[in-house]
């Protein structure tokens, strides 16, 4: 009897880290400085430890989107899950993550993903494209 406790703890230890995180749906907005919609689809890039950002989604043509993302048990998120890119928590692609708007000559801010805790409404803040030659206010 001692023996098997010992043996059903040593399983669950093992077991426990499999645990699948949640997937959910993050959405948000790209919007141009002035406050308008895009007009045209923009691409969801995110940028791990500095590398080339990478295509994760595309907007509409109102600059919305949904980034596919796992959730973690303290509600930050886990990876992404693009469709067309490596996962954000590949141990290959080191460092923090940020999410930014791509679009030909224009500039993004940005979204620090590694420790950005996702709300009850699921929103990300909004993206912001201005032209290259724009200040930022």
């Amino acid at each position: 009897m001692t023996i098997r406790i010992p043996l059903a703890a040593a399983l669950l230890a093992a077991v426990l880290p499999l645990a699948a995180n949640d997937v959910i749906f993050l959405h948000g907005q790209v919007e141009m400085a002035d406050g308008s919609a895009p007009g045209r689809t923009v691409e969801i890039q995110l940028s791990c430890g500095g590398a080339e950002p990478a295509r994760q989604t595309v907007t509409n043509k109102k600059g919305a989107y949904n980034l596919r993302v796992e959730r973690d048990d303290f509600n930050h998120i886990a990876r992404a899950l693009p469709t067309t890119t490596t996962a954000m928590g590949d141990s290959g692609v080191p460092g923090a993550c940020v999410l930014m708007a791509g679009l030909k000559g224009y500039t993004s801010n940005r979204i620090d993903l590694t420790n950005f805790t996702i709300g009850q409404d699921l929103a990300l803040p909004k993206l912001v494209l201005r032209t290259a030659a724009e200040p930022k206010k």
